[in-house]
């Protein structure tokens, strides 16, 4: 059972505490797409979800073998890509050929499984030395983390459009900026990190 804890504590530290779409950046350019038309807003987290487990976990496993333990930080970039590559293919076949899935379908897929959220949380599963239930419970919550962030950008970005007070020059793109760089310096307060040391 202590696997299960391990695993919803990472999901829950994913989420909140360590939400790498503001506190890193990652994936946020999607973000504020799908914020805006938020309509494939649970496939896109979804499919984010699926990939950053699958490949986290693997890249987990693959960090056990010893000589895959002992590359260096380029070579573990590039183990990793591939473990990613090979899942999406495998997905993507699987969808196509299988499932006979549309095309927008698996458009919204290959997204998902390039965004460099995903790609990121192996690289950094392996920095914090987690256990298997982490790298799973940090990919569950990088899904999360996802809705999480697309719903504040768009109830804000919903609230802004309506708001009179903009002054001209900042409406549309620019207040955008202002409010999830807002956000973001919000959320990451929450990871205890300093901003001006």
């Amino acid at each position: 059972m202590s696997w299960f804890f391990d695993l919803l504590s990472a999901a829950v530290y994913a989420v909140f505490i360590q939400n790498l779409l503001f506190s890193g950046g990652f994936g946020s350019t999607e973000a504020i797409r799908t914020a805006l038309t938020p309509r494939r807003l649970i496939l896109f987290a979804g499919f984010i979800s699926y990939f950053s487990i699958l490949t986290s976990a693997a890249c987990r496993l693959l960090d056990d073998i010893p000589a895959v333990g002992a590359l260096g930080w380029a070579a573990h970039t590039a183990v990793f890509t591939g473990v990613l590559t090979a899942v999406y293919l495998l997905t993507a076949c699987a969808l196509r050929f299988g499932l006979k899935a549309s095309r927008r379908f698996l458009t919204t897929a290959g997204i998902a499984a390039l965004n460099s959220l995903v790609l990121a949380l192996p690289l950094m599963n392996r920095g914090a030395a987690g256990s298997l239930a982490d790298s799973v419970g940090t990919g569950l919550g990088s899904g999360l983390a996802f809705i999480l962030a697309v719903a504040l950008i768009n109830a804000g970005l919903k609230t802004l459009a309506k708001n009179k007070h903009v002054p001209r020059a900042f409406r549309g793109t620019p207040v955008m900026f202002v409010y999830v760089a807002l956000l973001a310096l919000a959320l990451s307060g929450f990871s205890g990190g300093r901003f001006f040391s």
